[in-house]
């Protein structure tokens, strides 16, 4: 088992091995004899229509003859939906088209050479050169990785960057936070029971992250990292301050030759390389008044056909005025990451500087400003740390050892039992040799709940922060709704509002007919060291039990099938119908309130019914009406209309014209565009429903009443 350690950058990727036998770890050089792979795919068309595929280097170089077929930043893009609204914000600035996936398939697109393609899938052929190149350089094949992804990263994104190594023909042994790493290679420099507090502050081209951790080293020699607290911005970096020259050079293209001129993305990108040269050569001057020209003779065209020069200059001190508020955005997130451990600056030992964009002179200083020169190291090459600390944890992680005091045997890395004593391995540690990384949950996992009458309720079940493998369960209690159908939907992510986190997974269950439907529940939560969460329902001082495991880093885990719904209590095609005119009604009458977005999810969920009706088993009919009744209630202003209409029907005459008067007066500030009145508005309108809705003394779950579904929490 051969072992590299990826740094799978947005903007550059590297590969390093580790030397077991010097206990050193090396950046191995591609086949260009660089140690950077530009992340990047292209396509380049020959006579005859013969495509070839470029990687790296070579797609850079030839980018500018084929703009629309060069994927660059696409790791921006990994583990999203095209539904996603920062999705539809990056599609605007990238030079290639932004898609969504054919049929049923909610993740986002790229199209290079008139195919559609998955990020996981650019990536994959980005990691494919790494492993080709890797094998190249030592001479021997590579079967296994470590990959790093920003510490932000949610668990779709991770699991996008799991499939892209995976579909590379790598082993990919872990998934490491990119500051962790970065603090591996920092870390070999501990000497014995030494112990830092360290502020990782990683800035590379396309996010941006910040962990805190301890670090100290045992008598044994084994290197010890605690991670304590991570925050981050996946849209943060130096793509951002490439940005900032070109939206000013495109203004002035703009105001002389008009917005056509200004629109065309082959020139964008070859103001965005130039934007790159800039902000290289200015991180070297010295003075703020240095500059740097922008010269691209013939660049864009006048309306009467004259060609046009971009010819400009950018002096350094009007770049750090440029970026100096992405500097700034940087620096809230480290201080509220201190807040958010009750810790202070002077209590950090070491800043370690990770990323290209921490080259940048407005970064390093305003960080030096900050904690003080003497604190931030910079000796630690901020392009290669990554990869090296990727690569010393790939190299001295050759197994897990039994914790069996008496048996310590190493086993394989996916085994679960011990193959010499039979105990099991969950949550055991790596051999001895490698570091041994305590790591924290991003985000809240929990479930999507009813409290009160508000039925989209996000309850935390593991808060953010918890260290994991968790030693024992966590669990909490709820109150079964009125109805047999318990639906028990998992989701990961920090709002308050369950839809607006990230489902990963489903469970759905029948109450047996021998317990009452108003029985109390408990939902239990495991989490493993390999990012797995177990979900265990029961009823106390009952025999019913339900479990599932959903991985989370693996893309698009299925939730478990739904037990049949019993043909004798309702027939569920003709209730998959009924939903169905529903759903459409909804679309119709209030499809104006959606973002395109919402509206062609929904398009796609009935088309996607209507085949399910004609094709499919009364388990997924039951599982395409959760599907849609999600979509009616989980759609922004256009659902609260819905609500709305339900609240009126019933109501007080006297609460109901307020309500109708509240809807109306909403309706005409959104179309007016006044959206923070409209806000102001809406919120005025949930209190009225939400009176109306306890004046009927009805709980309301999944949008309709007595239905069953969702747990309500007290």
């Amino acid at each position: 088992m051969k072992a590299i350690g990826i740094d799978l950058g947005t903007t550059n990727s590297a590969v390093s091995r580790y030397e077991s036998g010097r206990s050193v770890a090396k950046i191995l050089t591609n086949s260009d004899g660089e140690t950077l792979t530009p992340s990047v795919v292209g396509i380049r068309k020959g006579a005859g229509g013969k495509v070839r595929q470029l990687v790296g280097r070579a797609a850079v170089n030839y980018a500018e003859l084929q703009p629309t077929d060069t994927i660059f930043s696409v790791k921006r893009l990994m583990g999203r939906d095209f539904a996603d609204p920062v999705v539809k914000e990056a599609a605007g600035r990238l030079n290639y088209e932004v898609v969504t996936g054919e049929g049923d398939d909610p993740r986002v697109h790229v199209v290079l050479g008139g195919e559609t393609c998955t990020p996981a899938e650019i990536s994959r052929i980005i990691l494919e050169k790494l492993k080709r190149d890797a094998e190249r350089a030592l001479g021997e094949e590579i079967t296994h990785a470590v990959v790093t992804v920003p510490a932000y990263f949610r668990d779709a994104q991770r699991a996008a960057t799991r499939e892209a190594g995976q579909k590379a023909g790598l082993v990919v042994k872990k998934i490491i936070d990119e500051p962790t790493a970065a603090a591996i290679a920092f870390g070999l420099e501990l000497s014995e029971q030494e112990r830092k507090r360290v502020l990782v502050y990683d800035l590379g081209g396309g996010t941006f992250d910040i962990s805190i951790l301890q670090m100290t080293r045992d008598k044994t020699g084994r290197s010890h990292f605690q991670v304590l607290h991570f925050v981050g911005d996946n849209w943060l970096g130096g793509d951002d301050f490439d940005n900032k020259i070109v939206d000013l050079v495109m203004a002035e293209i703009a105001a002389e030759a008009g917005p056509t001129a200004a629109a065309n993305k082959h020139l964008r990108l070859q103001v965005k390389r130039k934007a790159e040269e800039v902000k290289r050569a200015l991180s070297q001057a010295v003075s703020s008044e240095d500059e740097q020209d922008i010269i691209i003779p013939g660049a864009f065209k006048f309306p009467d056909g004259g060609l046009g020069d971009v010819e400009t200059a950018i002096s350094l001190g009007e770049f750090n005025r440029l970026v100096n508020p992405l500097v700034e955005r940087t620096m809230d997130l480290v201080r509220g990451a201190l807040a958010d451990q009750g810790l202070t600056k002077e209590d950090i030992t070491d800043v370690l500087l990770v990323g290209g964009s921490t080259l940048v002179p407005q970064v390093y200083k305003t960080v030096e400003a900050e904690f003080g020169a003497q604190k931030v190291r910079r000796d630690v090459n901020p392009m290669e740390c990554v990869a090296l600390g990727a690569a010393i944890l790939a190299g001295t992680t050759e197994g897990i050892e039994c914790p069996n005091s008496e048996c310590k045997r190493t086993n394989e890395e996916d085994a679960q039992r011990c193959s010499n004593c039979g105990t099991s391995l969950a949550g055991a540690a790596p051999t001895q040799s490698a570091p041994q990384i305590y790591e924290v949950t991003g985000m809240s996992l929990g479930i999507g709940a009813v409290r009160g009458n508000q039925q989209d309720v996000f309850i935390p079940i593991i808060p953010r922060g918890t260290s994991y493998p968790l030693p024992e369960p966590m669990t909490r209690t709820f109150q079964a709704t009125d109805g047999r159908r318990i639906r028990v939907p998992v989701y990961e992510g920090d709002s308050n509002v369950a839809s607006k986190n990230h489902e990963q997974g489903v469970v759905e269950f029948d109450l047996p007919s021998e317990i009452d439907v108003d029985s109390r529940v408990e939902v239990t939560f495991n989490y493993d060291a390999d990012r797995i969460v177990t979900v265990r329902i029961a009823v106390p001082g009952t025999d019913m039990v339900q479990s599932a495991a959903l991985r989370t880093d693996t893309h698009r885990t299925p939730a478990p099938q739904a037990h049949p719904i019993d043909p004798g209590e309702v027939d569920v095609r003709e209730e998959l119908e009924i939903t169905v005119a529903e759903v459409k009604r909804f679309l119709k009458e209030h499809g104006q309130y959606m973002d395109s977005t919402q509206a062609m999810k929904i398009r796609r969920d009935l088309e996607q019914a209507a085949r399910a009706k004609d094709f499919s088993d009364d388990a997924e009919c039951g599982r395409m009406i959760n599907v849609l009744r999600k979509d009616l209630y989980s759609s922004g202003l256009a659902s609260q209309l819905v609500l709305a209409e339900q609240a009126t029907n019933s109501a007080a005459p006297a609460l109901a014209r307020e309500i109708q008067e509240s809807v109306s007066k909403l309706q005409s500030s959104y179309h007016s565009g006044n959206r923070a009145l409209a806000e102001q508005q809406s919120m005025h309108l949930n209190s009225l429903i939400g009176r109306a809705f306890r004046d009927r003394d009805v709980e309301i779950v999944d949008g309709r009443e007595d239905h069953g579904g969702l747990l309500r929490f007290d």
